[in-house]
């Protein structure tokens, strides 16, 4: 090393701004492309971008994140923070959720994955872990059943939308002791089978 440059490195003046430095916080994640991001509350809105998967590098700290009309086919575990309190997937491409896709999302208390129209089947376990949540949107799907269990565990389920798919029954089955219990109303203008409009356990 030159001598010159050893004196200049040895000064205390730049000694103390590489502290400086070294103890600067880290930068804050950065928003996706494409995406708009709102920090209070923590916000990412992706709509309407023609995405075809989850944008990557979502920031971890993200409590509502926006992903309606888009072109999403599949959902993966791993996919989404556990800090999501909203998750909006209406309107795209959704037809396969994979078992795990949401089970760390304890705190998650709004999921719509409503108007995905190749979207006809769901794991039992699909919304296991979800404990908080109190709205589920399933809606102008192309479902024809659903099993049995596949609302075990969402004991805080206030309200469950399953309005224009082609389901003839639904049976809940018992959670620690309690039964859920679902309202039923017919769509005389569409015609559909049954529309769920709200659910609680007794």
């Amino acid at each position: 090393m030159l001598p010159g440059l050893r004196r200049l490195l040895q000064a205390p003046a730049l000694a103390c701004l590489l502290l400086m430095l070294l103890a600067l916080p880290l930068a804050a994640p950065s928003c996706p492309m494409l995406c708009t991001c709102y920090s209070s509350p923590p916000t990412v809105s992706c709509q309407a971008n023609n995405f075809s998967s989850v944008p990557l590098s979502l920031p971890p700290s993200t409590q509502r994140l926006f992903l309606q009309n888009n072109l999403i086919r599949t959902l993966r575990p791993g996919t989404f923070g556990s800090n999501l309190l909203t998750l909006w997937l209406f309107s795209n491409n959704l037809s396969t959720i994979y078992p795990g896709t949401f089970r760390h999302l304890q705190a998650l208390e709004e999921l719509d994955l409503g108007d995905n129209r190749h979207l006809r089947s769901l794991e039992p376990d699909t919304f296991q872990g979800l404990e908080r949540l109190q709205s589920l949107h399933l809606y102008r799907c192309q479902l024809s059943s659903l099993p049995g269990n596949i609302f075990r565990g969402l004991v805080s389920l206030q309200y469950l939308y399953l309005q224009e798919n082609s389901l003839l029954h639904l049976q809940g089955k018992k959670e620690k002791g309690k039964s859920l219990l679902c309202s039923w109303r017919m769509d005389a203008r569409k015609m559909e089978p049954v529309i769920v409009i709200h659910c609680y356990y007794y």
